[in-house]
């Protein structure tokens, strides 16, 4: 009786066991795995001002986090975190991700590049290319420009000193010039330039203002140069030096492109270094109404 009672038992137990095996190899097959996907792989063209948008779609068991970089020539920029973004419906996680685009970014490859990780630690990745179209303001910063030309009343008053300089652009609103070894000079310290389009004033596709400090004395004062911008492309652009308040005929210049080389502002070190020291020539002291042209 005794053998019985402990033959059952021993069954009972081999049972429970079991049972409790296969629930557990039921739960893992339940588990759902985890993926990450995009509603696209790629978008554009683009132009710059514009919002590239895309749906994340997320099935995991738990999400800790969802973060996505920036990815220009394939150089990825920090981690941006956008887990709080997320809405949930059972185990699929959605984003909506949005990024308006912005001067500097029509100068390379851009893409995002999505990493979600569950509760495991596991990680996944996706990722969308972005196309965009070379703003005119992009190519100021894309290429040096050279003065190739300048008329004034249908004449050639191209300077040999202008014909010399190098002009480049920085997508952070500041520029320099090389004014070449044989014009090399500190009397001027080249601050910033500002763009806006103007579609509505007639040829006129664009404004430029060049803003420089000039040695006066002992101390320094603001100038700028404005330019109207009639047409342009990734090889030259013509545009309209504004002389209006002198009463006279707008100055013609023709800038070209060239691609980004060897440069040295003002001309040589020496002289760079020198108007790095002029505190008053320093572009900290530009009225700031200059820039809000």
């Amino acid at each position: 009786m005794k053998k019985s009672n402990f033959l059952l038992i021993f069954i009972a137990i081999i049972a429970v066991g079991l049972t409790l095996v296969t629930n557990s190899c039921d739960k893992e097959k339940e588990r759902v795995t985890t993926t990450i996907a995009l509603d696209k792989t790629e978008t554009g063209p683009h132009d710059i001002g514009e919002t590239v948008t895309a749906t994340v779609t997320i099935v995991a068991e738990d999400v800790a986090s969802l973060v996505y970089y920036k990815v220009v020539d394939q150089v990825k920029s920090d981690p941006v975190d956008v887990t709080s973004g997320l809405t949930q419906s059972g185990t699929t996680y959605t984003y909506d991700f949005s990024y308006e685009l912005k001067l500097g970014d029509d100068l390379g490859t851009l893409g995002f590049e999505f990493e979600v990780t569950d509760d495991l630690d596991v990680m996944k990745f996706a990722a969308i290319l972005v196309t965009t179209n070379l703003s005119v303001q992009g190519m100021f910063v894309k290429f040096d420009w050279k003065i190739t030309e300048e008329e004034w009343l249908g004449e050639s008053v191209l300077a040999s000193h202008d014909a010399a300089k190098i002009f480049r652009f920085s997508d952070d609103g500041t520029y320099e010039v090389d004014l070449s070894p044989e014009y090399a000079a500190y009397a001027h310290h080249f601050c910033y330039w500002v763009y806006k389009e103007t579609p509505d004033n007639g040829d006129t596709l664009a404004e430029l203002r060049m803003i420089r400090r000039l040695l006066s004395g002992e101390t320094g004062l603001d100038e700028n140069y404005d330019f109207r911008i009639t047409s342009a492309n990734e090889s030259e652009m013509t545009m309209y030096w504004d002389l209006a308040f002198w009463g006279l005929l707008d100055i013609k210049r023709t800038f070209k492109s060239q691609a980004k080389g060897a440069f040295q502002p003002y001309g040589t070190q020496a002289y760079a270094d020198s108007v790095a020291l002029l505190t008053v020539l320093d572009c900290s002291n530009i009225d700031d109404g200059l820039l809000e042209w």
